[in-house]
């Protein structure tokens, strides 16, 4: 019998507990990272009358006198309230208009290809959580089934419906005590209280390769000693090592209240759960397994879709595994709380901000383990290739003492920020209101990520509109609304970051900070990319006593004593030279950092500072070093490259600014000496005043540097290379080839010292419009000659008959001058640039006609 309609029936039940309220305030605060977090959440669940009441087992409740039977679509009408108190037969749907409320005195088990919640579906309250065995069942393999607007197999909240699922209260996650060695079938860890026999763990990655988590149950419990069914098939590390905690993570995924998809691995076909417009949910307690459909969008173990604002809405202390698409989903969501949770083994991004419009979420205390790709052609998004454990599109989110434990390919935490928000979220409105690239951080602290394919955390990758991943630049405006408003800095605090086979963290933009770090055996510590970049009080770890393990039989190219390496694929790939800080653009730099154990061995070089390697975009000779502390650190190393090969040309790999990089030590700290530029070694940048470091392939000079930036601006013909050279003693010279743009080469850099004469060759004719600057540097000047066919326009930093140069009628006068200006001799241009007081920039352009382009 389909669509059955429930008779009415005055039965009252004593076991009925009437709608929901706040949380306690009252509970008491966590005491270990898996504990929920004690403050309430506000809000109120939306109010479902009921008028009568009757037990499903009933057949005084059911038309005909009859309970549902297998395959049946049963409805339960507006004001019914009926209590589950035998397990149904498997139903092809169920829709709750009214009340279905789990019996708290048995083991319950509810098995249907959909279930519409726009009533109530209550297993538990906050106050009462259900205590016995509840399992929810979705069934159903036809995934263009149409039910409401989603697929079979689906939960949905939607139109004043409530969701309340509250399980048994258990600490979620805890830590190593001790180390576990491969082969262990015991582990010793923090805090087990409330494990028992027959719980199903996670023990996490402690190395870096994020398929090194390892699921296994308990077969004993003694204090917080837990007995394994099987042996470990790899070390996990449970200890601090030179100031950095890397005691691996042991999350929880047994819980009493379970949701999982009736589907096979190969399927992919699980179950999901959508909280839409007009719903509430709140979910702890709860296992979710085998939920998401693999390759669908919209089909995520927990989501809610475009609900707004939820305040008192979450999902606590929960656990997802095995799930084909995401973990945790919110999308045109703010103001919900996701914390306490374990995620373990799930194909894409795992904790998911949707579209840019989300705000105000707390993300705090989640553990994520085992986050991968899914196959090509599977994602979701493009960004899917990189998936990542917290994938945010907002930075206006609280992301606190989360611990990103494995993404297999991508990063642990990425911001991920679109310009305006993006796909459903899309508006007039948000286009000129919401601008997530320049909105100022919410908070992110206390997190921790580990065993990570690419950076543990990435700020400097964004998506563009359709959802592709572009280069980004993070810039935080006291009014986003407006990009010429002051800056607000950004303050990425306390990250725990180590066995990452990119960065720790890399800051892309502008005013962010990295305060209070712990990295550790990271490929680089930190990247620092763009300007007004800083680290500050942090601790840099090259090497610690975590020499991790490789897989028996894998082939991966160790280090000294057995260490594994972050990138063992191939003798060239091991020899990557290991970093505390990078600098790649700027100004940027870092004061009161402690380095430690960066030396080079056998297998590859190290140091605590260096450039990213063998760029050609444009660098800053204000990169700065400040209070710096080395122990057991050479400071600097510059992988040599001399001139790049014709084949690294073609491929852009030309590091012009590379190989004229330039690292200021503001206090002596780095070079002993206040005022010195480490440089990379190479005679155009360095003089007889200069000490040679070759440990370093780099000079120590005590000159100041400013960055010569050219723009051709016509693009005609090519002009590439570019020959600098300083007019004093052997002529050093400095090719320079360049970075594309638009199919040419058109913008080169170099580094130039300060007071000295330079002069510019072009490979073939000059070019008839260019620009010249010279930024970041202290006050002074520069001379520059290059050839040019007839008398240019030369311009300052404008275009117009108000900004030309004073053209001087001798070199002479042009020496003598205070100020920018140029003499032509008929077939050279002599430029001086002056830079004064305060300025970080000073520019010309040269043209043949009367207004450059």
């Amino acid at each position: 019998m389909n669509n059955i309609v429930c008779v009415i029936l005055p039965v009252l039940l004593l076991a009925l507990v009437a709608c929901g309220g706040p949380d306690s305030s009252s509970a008491p605060a966590p005491t270990s990272p898996g504990t929920a977090p004690a403050d309430p959440s506000p809000g109120l669940p939306p109010s479902v009358p009921v008028e009568r009441f009757g037990l499903w087992s009933s057949p005084q409740t059911w038309p005909l006198g009859q309970v549902p039977r297998a395959g049946e679509a049963v409805t339960i009408p507006v004001g019914l309230a009926v209590t589950l108190d035998v397990s149904p037969p498997p139903l092809k749907g169920l829709t709750v208009n009214g009340h279905l409320v789990f019996d708290r005195e048995k083991d319950l088990r509810l098995s249907s290809d959909w279930i519409m919640v726009h009533g109530r579906l209550e297993v538990g309250t906050p106050e009462r959580p259900y205590l016995r065995r509840a399992e929810i069942v979705l069934t159903g393999d036809d995934p263009n089934q149409d039910v409401m607007g989603m697929s079979t197999k689906a939960i949905g909240v939607m139109g004043g419906g409530a969701l309340e699922l509250h399980g048994e209260p258990r600490l979620g996650w805890t830590r190593l005590a001790a180390t576990a060695p491969r082969g262990a079938t015991q582990i010793t860890v923090q805090d087990s209280s409330g494990w028992r026999v027959g719980d199903q763990i996670v023990v996490s990655a402690t190395d870096y390769d994020a398929r090194q988590s390892e699921p296994r149950s308990l077969t004993a419990v003694s204090g917080n000693t837990l007995t394994l069914d099987r042996p470990l098939a790899y070390l996990h590390y449970g200890q601090e090592t030179f100031g950095v905690d890397q005691r691996g993570e042991v999350g929880l995924l047994s819980r009493n209240i379970l949701i999982r998809g009736e589907t096979t691995l190969e399927q992919g076909f699980g179950g999901h759960l959508m909280v839409m417009r007009g719903g509430w949910a709140r979910l702890s307690g709860v296992e979710l397994r085998r939920m998401g459909q693999k390759g669908r969008m919209g089909r995520y173990p927990v989501h809610w879709h475009l609900v707004g604002e939820v305040a008192g809405q979450y999902l606590r202390q929960s656990s997802i595994h095995q799930s084909f698409n995401r973990c945790v989903t919110l999308h045109g969501t703010s103001r919900a709380e996701v914390t306490g949770n374990v995620a373990y083994d799930a194909l894409g991004h795992c904790y998911f901000l949707e579209d840019g419009s989300e705000i105000g979420n707390r993300l705090e205390g989640n553990l994520g383990l085992l986050t991968r790709p899914p196959a090509g052609g599977e994602e979701i998004i493009p960004s899917d290739s990189l998936a990542s454990t917290f994938w945010i599109t907002n930075p206006d989110n609280v992301v606190r003492g989360n611990v990103a434990g494995g993404s297999r390919s991508g990063f642990g935490f990425w911001y991920a920020l679109p310009q305006n928000p993006i796909g459903a979220s899309r508006s007039a409105t948000n286009d000129a209101s919401v601008f997530p690239r320049r909105t100022p951080l919410g908070e992110f602290s206390g997190n921790v990520a580990h065993s990570n394919g690419a950076a543990g955390l990435m700020v400097g990758m964004g998506i563009d509109a359709q959802g592709l991943t572009q280069a980004m630049r993070y810039t935080p405006r006291t009014n986003p609304a407006d990009p010429a408003s002051s800056p607000v800095v950004a303050e990425f605090r306390n990250l725990t970051a180590y066995k990452n086979r990119g960065q720790g963290a890399w800051l892309g933009g502008d005013s962010q900070r990295l305060t209070g770090a712990r990295l550790a055996d990271n490929a680089v510590g930190v990247s620092l990319a763009y300007n007004a970049l800083s680290v500050e009080d942090a601790l840099i770890v090259g090497d610690s006593d975590n020499l991790g393990q490789p897989e028996v039989g894998s082939g991966e190219i160790t280090g000294p004593g057995g260490r594994t390496l972050p990138r063992p694929f191939s003798a060239e790939t091991a020899r990557f030279p290991v970093r505390g800080l990078e600098y790649y653009g700027g100004p940027a730099g870092f004061r009161n950092v402690r380095f430690v154990n960066f030396q080079p061995n056998s297998v590859r070089p190290a140091s605590a500072l260096s450039y990213q390697n063998f760029t050609s975009y444009p660098t800053d000779a204000r990169n700065y070093a400040e209070a710096a502390q080395l122990v057991n650190a050479q400071p600097v190393y510059f992988a040599p490259r001399l001139e790049p090969t014709p084949a690294q040309v073609a491929r852009d790999d030309n590091a012009d600014a590379y190989r004229s990089a330039a690292i200021l030590d503001r206090d002596g700290s780095l070079t002993g000496r206040a005022g010195q530029t480490v440089v990379y070694d190479d005679p155009f940048l360095a003089d007889a005043f200069c000490t040679p470091q070759p440990a370093w392939n780099a000079q120590v000079c005590p000159h100041r540097y400013a960055r010569f930036l050219l723009r051709n601006l016509s693009r005609q013909g090519e002009i590439a290379p570019l020959t600098l050279t300083r007019e004093e003693g052997t002529r050093p010279s400095f090719r320079m080839w360049g970075s594309p743009e638009g199919g040419s080469n058109s913008e080169f850099s170099s580094s130039l010292i300060l007071g000295r004469s330079y002069s510019l060759r072009f490979a073939g004719a000059a070019p008839s419009n260019f620009r010249v600057f010279l930024l970041n540097a202290a006050t002074g000047s520069i001379a520059l000659s290059l050839a040019y066919p007839s008398a240019p326009h030369v311009y300052g930093p404008g275009v117009t008959d108000a900004h030309k140069l004073a053209s001087m009628p001798s070199i002479a006068a042009l020496n003598a001058s205070s100020q920018s200006a140029y003499f032509f001799d008929g077939s050279i241009v002599h430029v001086r640039l002056v830079i004064p007081a305060g300025a970080d920039i000073v520019g010309m352009n040269v043209c043949r006609n009367n207004l450059c382009r």
